[in-house]
Order: structure tokens, then sequence, then C-alpha cells
């Protein structure tokens, strides 16, 4: 399908993404790229690529795939890099959370050899770095590909034949709605996740159980790929956090009015939405 397949970043999700290519990809050679000299060691030690470099023009060469698994601010450089260099009309897709910036940016510009496919697999951790890479990650994971009016339809069946060997769960969605519902399942809980870190005082982080553990593991990753997440999604984040807001004050006018069964009627819807999720 893919001969040589190359992955931009080595953390975790790039790191996994180059491991499971190996098994499900045998024929391929896979190359990964990272600035990191100890990401790319443990890749070639745990042979999870064939080849690991730090120059981006020399490791895309050739290339018929790329996937880029990097923060989301980064793309239009490395997508620059590699449309030099790259084989013709070559499948270049992303991991990104956000899609309607990319995509603009994508769409903007003409491109001389690659063939761009907006993906989001649906799965992850808040632990970094390539000592988190997990080769079964993308397994049965659920994985959103983005396709508007430019979108090549030649390049998006090849990437969902892509995704194809690792899940069954595919979903098509357009950009905005992509950025719309992630905002709300993933954008808005990190955030919510940060914010909770800053107003728990001292004395009762050292209490801290598993509860609270759970709730704000999010807040765990690296702002180098949050950051750019949130001012990409502004418009959806402002929207969603807002809709936040007015819950948190139902919450406490439900407290203030002192009635046990309004109260307790809004926990119980809570309960059932997540028993069914």
């Amino acid at each position: 399908m893919f001969k040589r397949i190359v992955i931009v970043g080595l953390g975790l999700m790039g790191g996994s993404l180059a491991a499971a290519c190996r098994r499900k990809f045998p024929k391929a050679r896979i190359i990964g790229i990272s600035r990191s000299r100890e990401a790319l060691t443990l890749a070639r030690k745990k042979k999870w690529v064939h080849e690991a470099t730090r120059d981006v023009l020399s490791g895309v060469q050739g290339a018929d795939l790329v996937v880029l698994c990097t923060p989301v601010d980064t793309f239009l450089p490395y997508l620059k890099a590699i449309d030099k260099v790259c084989a013709k009309d070559a499948l270049v897709m992303d991991v990104g959370s956000v899609k309607v910036s990319v995509l603009k940016e994508v769409n903007s510009r003409h491109w001389k050899n690659l063939s761009f496919v907006g993906c989001h697999p649906m799965v992850g951790s808040h632990r970094r770095g390539i000592e988190a890479v997990d080769p079964s990650l993308y397994n049965q994971g659920l994985i959103l590909l983005v396709k508007d009016s430019k979108t090549c339809p030649c390049s998006y069946k090849q990437a969902k034949q892509f995704w194809g060997r690792f899940t069954r769960q595919v979903m098509e969605m357009k950009p905005e709605i992509h950025d719309k519902l992630v905002g709300e399942v993933s954008h808005l809980p990190h955030a919510i996740a940060a914010c909770l870190m800053h107003i728990v005082s001292t004395p009762a982080l050292k209490i801290a159980s598993t509860g609270f553990r759970d709730t704000t593991r999010i807040a765990a990753a690296a702002s180098s790929i949050w950051r750019p997440i949130f001012t990409s999604n502004r418009k959806v984040m402002l929207a969603v956090l807002g809709r936040f807001e007015r819950e948190l004050r139902t919450f406490k006018k439900l407290l203030q009015g002192r009635d046990p069964n309004k109260l307790a009627r809004f926990l119980d819807q809570a309960q059932k939405k997540r028993q069914n999720l």
C-alpha cells in the first residue's frame, strides 16, 4: 500500500504510530523524524523505525506517506519542506486536534507534490515523549477523518484504507463539526482540569485521592501541545465555556435553593448520561 512511511514527531502519538506501522505494514520502510536525539536513539533501538533522523528533507525524500505528529502550529513549515522532496501525489496526514485553521492554511496554498487529508485519532494519554510509546495505542480506536470541498477523493480513500488497518471505527465529518464536537468532549475537559489544578489549595492536594487524580489527569499534558489547540479553536472554546459557566450557575442556584429533590434530579440526569456513554 505504501513503500516509504514517514512519521514526523516521535512522542506518544508519533512513536506509537511508527511502532504500529512496523507491524501493520511489514513491506514498508518506516522513517522517524524528531528533534530529540533520545527519541531517535530509542526508536532505532526498539526497532520501531528502520531509519531515524533530525533532517526533515532527507527523511521525507521520496516518501509516499507522511504523518504529522507534532503540535498543530508547526504543520505549515513542515508541509512546505515535505512538498519539496516527497513523492508525487504523496499522502500527508496529521493527528491534530483542530481542523478548521489547519485546512484553511493548507487550502490557501498550491502544493506541487503532496495531498493533505486531516485526521484525528481519538486516542492518547496525558503522558508524553518516546518513553510513553504504546504500539497498541491505535488498535480499535476511533479515527475522525475530515473532508472538505478541496479534499482529494483518491487521497481520502487512501487515508481511510490506512486507518482501516488499525480499526473499524472510522468516522467522516466536516472540519467545522469536528472542531465543535472535539471542543466539547476534549478541549473543554482539559481546560476544566487545568482550572481545577489552579483553584485547589496546597493542603487539599496533599489528601487528593483517585477521584481528583482521575478528574485532573489530562492537566498533566504539555502546554506546547495544548496552547496552540486552544488558540486555534478559540471561538468554539469561548462558546462552550459560556455553556459550562451557565451550568455552574445552575448548580450554584440549586445549592442556594436548598431543594434536595431538584439537586438530586440534576445529579441523576448527569449520572444517566454518563452511564449511557
